[in-house]
């Protein structure tokens, strides 16, 4: 009987002491949904006109790019009553200055363009305009009218 008594004990102190024990409780695994979807139908395509940028703008459009200290084309040709327009794609002012056929500064002259302005003007005469940077007089063109 004492087998049986200590036997007995042993399994009542083993019943406690697991029951006080810190056992993590199990998590179960995350579940994993895959959403699938049919493809019924070919993909379409949205086309949607992209405008030219300026610093590709052909000699047709009347444009005069600034970039790099040039005047891009540094000879545009248009026709009477054109409107020519430079645009200042340089990260520094410039400002345009006309010249007469001395090559004296006329009074014909665009404000100070800071990058990302633009000047316009309109030749209503037949003729040769040269042209300069007052800023970087350097920087020529010339503007012949038709």
């Amino acid at each position: 009987m004492r087998k049986d008594v200590a036997l007995l004990i042993i399994l009542i102190a083993a019943g406690v002491f697991a029951g006080c024990s810190t056992q993590q409780p199990v998590t179960p695994p995350a579940t994993v949904t895959t959403l699938q979807v049919p493809i019924s139908t070919p993909a379409q395509y949205i086309t949607t006109p992209v405008p030219t940028p300026l610093s590709q703008a052909s000699v047709s459009d009347n444009t005069i790019t600034i970039r790099d200290f040039i005047f891009s084309p540094q000879s545009i040709t248009v026709k009477t009553g054109s409107i020519v327009r430079w645009e200042n794609l340089d990260s520094v002012p410039h400002r345009i200055m006309f010249t007469d056929s001395s090559g004296r500064d006329t009074n014909v002259e665009s404000s100070t363009l800071a990058p990302s302005q633009s000047y316009s003007r309109k030749f209503a005469a037949p003729g040769k305009y040269a042209y300069y940077c007052k800023i970087h007089p350097e920087m020529k063109g010339t503007v012949i009218v038709e």
